[in-house]
């Protein structure tokens, strides 16, 4: 039986993230995952697609608030009530208001990164969803939660020329006990208090070939080297991992059962 092995959550889009051992499961996902985010001076939001050293950026949560430190050494707390003025912010195809932090910090931010940003989170007012979905989201990409099974990375890195690390995927779920890819085959399943609902397989990029020791992309290309020979669908996009979303709310916990609901056949994938 899988049982889940990992919860990851990510308070700041690209940002590092890091394990807990149980969460609450809400509207928009996991409890703190993707509710801040850095966007451009034209209000665009900025992942590590573009700025992978974005990845070596850690964030600690505090009692109001979080703290970002930089690979430099130098760190800076913030407080929720930092975030005052509502701001227009452009993500993928959407646009949503949020609130934006105070200049201190994103002085900060732009000094460390070398680039004009501002940080912004999530308000009352932030309103975006799920594609053909009432789902409420964050700053996810396109879905709140991504799952994978460990066996899944351990056959990727058997095929590859160079091993992954489970944190280049960015999973909120990783769980163990079971075949690789059995995550394909799911459609509901229950962990803990909560029901979830499989959504699509989660498509592959760039992002994924940084090494995190660097924090440069690999020149080796890996893992989307090794996906495209065997986990590509019929429109040649790279396949590793489910989007899924919660049903209800409640709290998941290390250790728990993954309860199979409901299953399908799994998507043919072949060669790009």
């Amino acid at each position: 039986m899988a049982t889940l092995s990992q919860i990851n959550i990510y308070p700041i889009k690209s940002m590092a993230g890091f394990e807990v051992s149980n969460v609450y499961v809400s509207k928009t996902g996991l409890a703190y995952d993707r509710q801040m985010m850095l966007i451009d001076t034209k209000g665009k939001f900025v992942t590590a697609r573009k700025l992978p050293r974005l990845l070596s950026f850690a964030v600690v949560l505090h009692e109001s608030g979080s703290v970002i430190k930089a690979p430099s050494g130098s760190s800076f707390k913030i407080n929720n009530d930092d975030f005052k003025s509502n701001v227009s912010v452009n993500i993928w195809r959407h646009d949503m208001s949020a609130l934006v932090a105070n200049d201190d910090i994103n002085k900060w931010l732009s000094t460390e990164l070398e680039l004009d940003v501002r940080l912004v989170r999530l308000s009352e007012d932030s309103q975006r969803t799920v594609s053909n979905s009432s789902q409420a989201l964050a700053f996810s990409d396109g879905y709140p939660l991504l799952i994978i099974g460990e066996e899944s990375l351990e056959l990727l890195n058997k095929k590859a020329s160079e091993p992954s690390l489970m944190s280049q995927f960015r999973s909120n779920l990783v769980f163990s006990g079971d075949q690789p890819f059995i995550e394909d085959t799911w459609r509901r399943i229950k962990i803990g208090d909560v029901e979830f609902e499989f959504v699509k397989p989660c498509e592959r990029c760039i992002m994924t070939t940084v090494d995190m020791s660097t924090f440069n992309f690999r020149k080796s290309k890996e893992p989307l080297q090794t996906l495209a020979k065997f986990r590509a669908d019929k429109r040649g996009r790279l396949m590793f991992g489910e989007n899924l979303i919660a049903k209800n709310e409640g709290i998941i916990s290390l250790g728990d059962k993954i309860e199979i609901l409901e299953t399908h056949e799994s998507i043919h994938y072949g060669v790009k």
